[in-house]
């Protein structure tokens, strides 16, 4: 009798120091998060996106709750997504990035994050004299 309510005692603690451990996993928060930002039509631009505990974390980006697959132009490094050129058509709606606990299947959705996009032009000015050679202000 007594032995078997020691194996009883024995499992509920067992169970309940899985419990605890799952739950230590799971309680992650963004640290940081990603943020809007103001960039240059072709510019570069880094996307911040890390966990507060990164124990059995992985991490993936949505743009317009799309999953992005890593090209040369927009690639994940580490956590963060890094674009080499920003384009004002293919980089236009709300990134995401998205943490998953691998062990526990639990995942977490960042606030989103907008490129303010602008374009540089160049102006050019002709002079009405007898030189007319462009001006490029």
């Amino acid at each position: 009798m007594i032995l078997s309510f020691c194996c009883v005692l024995c499992v509920f603690m067992i169970i309940g120091l899985a419990v605890t451990k799952t739950k230590q996993q799971d309680s992650f928060y963004f640290d940081p998060s990603p943020i809007n930002q103001n960039v240059v039509d072709g510019s570069e631009a880094l996307l911040r996106c890390d966990v507060s505990n990164r124990r059995q974390i992985m991490f993936y980006w949505t743009l317009n709750g799309r999953q992005l697959a890593n090209t040369s132009r927009r690639h994940q490094i580490d956590s963060d997504l890094y674009i080499t050129r920003v384009d004002r058509t293919l980089d236009d709606g709300s990134f995401r990035c998205i943490a998953t606990n691998v062990t526990t299947g639990i995942a977490l959705r960042s606030t989103e994050a907008r490129l303010n996009i602008s374009c540089t032009y160049v102006a050019t000015l002709y002079s009405v004299s007898q030189n007319p050679s462009p001006k490029v202000f």
